[in-house]
């Protein structure tokens, strides 16, 4: 046997048993060599990778992923520990990384949760607003003529009451009069919009 022959062969334990494996003939495709380990390493690797993930199912994707991609890269592939090393490096790293995945994940859904619940609120609160506008503006239109005259110049061009009992001819006594009666029909017309 020669030299690279002899570094070619891992000494690993395995469910008790001591086993060799020739790397070497796992690079040139040999069959045997890889079902050996798979057979020695499927079922602790995906006790190991549970214990990480804490899902069966996740974690026996992991590991078979694992397989697949030392059979893919079998012939560039570079190993300077055991196999057993090698194997269980690749499904610590893999767990490691679907856990931040899915701890991104479920960050991501909190977020897009409380998103879609903002908005949702955002949207109630602007259909609210608009509908309490539209009543508002009818139950003005509503109000007796001069009653509404004297409102709007009041609260919407912002008079004084001495300003529209000049502009409107009319006593500033009148004006206040007006502005009660006003916001009597108004407080009388939005009572299903205020709070009691």
């Amino acid at each position: 046997m020669s030299l690279l022959q002899r570094n070619c062969i891992f000494v690993f334990k395995s469910i008790g048993l001591e086993s060799k494996v020739n790397i070497s003939g796992l690079k040139s495709g040999d069959h045997k060599i890889y079902e050996m380990i798979f057979r020695d390493f499927y079922s602790p690797l995906c006790r190991y990778a549970v214990s990480i993930l804490r899902d069966s199912n996740e974690a026996e994707d992991i590991v078979q992923k694992t397989f697949c991609k030392l059979w893919d890269q079998r012939e560039s592939i570079e190993i300077h520990t055991s196999i057993k090393s090698y194997l269980y490096r690749i499904v610590h790293n893999d767990c490691m990384n679907k856990f931040k995945q899915n701890s991104i994940r479920s960050k991501h859904n909190e977020y897009y949760a409380y998103e879609k619940n903002t908005l949702y609120n955002n949207v109630e609160s602007t259909v609210l607003m608009n509908e309490l506008e539209q009543q508002i503006e009818n139950v003005i239109e509503s109000m007796p003529p001069r009653c509404k005259e004297v409102f709007k110049l009041s609260r919407r061009q912002q008079m004084s009451y001495a300003e529209i009992a000049k502009e409107l001819n009319i006593t500033t006594n009148t004006v206040e009069t007006q502005i009660v009666k006003a916001l009597r029909v108004l407080r009388s017309g939005l009572k299903d919009y205020l709070y009691t």
